[in-house]
């Protein structure tokens, strides 16, 4: 069976040696298991002479080339009609996998339910913490459940080969992903399967990872399309579904626009205000009172102490 690792890469010189050590570091006692796919997408990277060197010393990597920095979602699409695998993940190139991952993998794909075209697996940070919110969960993800963030977290996408390629995620042109567009959309087609098995070790303190500075104007801003490109889709899924999450989305849009400094922040946070998130509606007003240096120190400080969610 092949499996596809599709890793995008975007001046990822100093980080992807270690992603690839940890796909063919193993490779020997997983030739059994299985066929072992790589394809590196440069995204128009300034480091091409540097990431192409890393890449020699892989000489069964297979490199696709963007002229220019089309984003994270473009880049993953271009990885993903290039694979042959039975099956695709997507690694980023500053994560690294598991050094069991090939009898982890397999334990995967034994419990994954043929109906389900996705499977979220955990993942880890390089500390040990865990990165979803129910980390023994193992079962189906609904729309439902993703319109009502249940099972949240930061997890190791895997597809079936053939329903991803002709499918592919959404994409908004932005650096960062809008994950949670395609996924909704995916969703459409049937339930995900979650696994609690850790394939992944997630590191979201490396110099290159999408997730620092996520405070930003310029990410901030990325943040704002991403929610736009949301609601426009699936505002009335989420007001039937999921009213309470709606509103904190809309919160969450005003936090970011006036990160980002575009108008309209307080708009949406008068769309968003109500008696079903009283604490969210109290606490984004404060925010949006604060200059957007002070709201990114607050928002950071708070995600730090745990008082919002970590990941995902």
């Amino acid at each position: 069976m092949i499996v596809s690792f599709v890793i995008p890469a975007y001046n990822a010189s100093g980080t992807i040696d270690a992603a690839l050590r940890s796909v063919y570091g193993v490779h020997a006692g997983a030739s059994d298991m299985w066929n072992v796919e790589v394809i590196v997408v440069d995204d128009g990277s300034n480091d091409r002479g540097a990431l192409e060197e890393v890449l020699g010393r892989y000489p069964k990597v297979v490199l696709v080339t963007h002229e220019s920095n089309c984003g994270m979602c473009a880049s993953r699409n271009s990885g993903i009609r290039r694979s042959q695998g039975d099956i695709v993940v997507i690694l980023d190139a500053d994560d690294v996998l598991v050094s069991e991952w090939p009898g982890i993998l397999r334990s995967v794909g034994d419990e994954w339910p043929e109906e389900a075209q996705i499977c979220f697996a955990a993942s880890r940070t390089p500390v040990g913490r865990s990165t979803v919110s129910e980390p023994e969960y193992r079962g189906f993800l609904t729309q439902d459940d993703l319109l009502n963030e249940r099972h949240a977290g930061e997890y190791l996408p895997l597809f079936r080969g053939s329903y991803v390629r002709s499918r592919l995620y959404i994409d908004l042109g932005t650096r960062k992903s809008c994950g949670i567009l395609s996924y909704l959309r995916f969703a459409e087609d049937g339930p995900f399967w979650v696994t609690p098995w850790v394939l992944r070790v997630y590191c979201d303190t490396s110099d290159g990872s999408v997730t620092r500075g996520w405070t930003t104007a310029a990410k901030s801003l990325e943040t704002v399309r991403c929610y736009g490109a949301l609601l426009e889709r699936f505002a009335d899924a989420y007001r039937r579904r999921a009213p309470r999450i709606y509103r904190t989305k809309l919160l969450r849009l005003a936090i970011y626009r006036h990160l980002a400094g575009t108008p309209n922040a307080w708009t949406a946070w008068r769309a968003g205000a109500s008696w079903r998130a009283s604490a969210e509606t109290v606490a984004t007003a404060m925010l949006l009172l604060l200059s957007p240096a002070w709201c990114s120190r607050a928002v950071i400080g708070a995600k730090r102490a745990g008082l919002v969610r970590r990941y995902g």
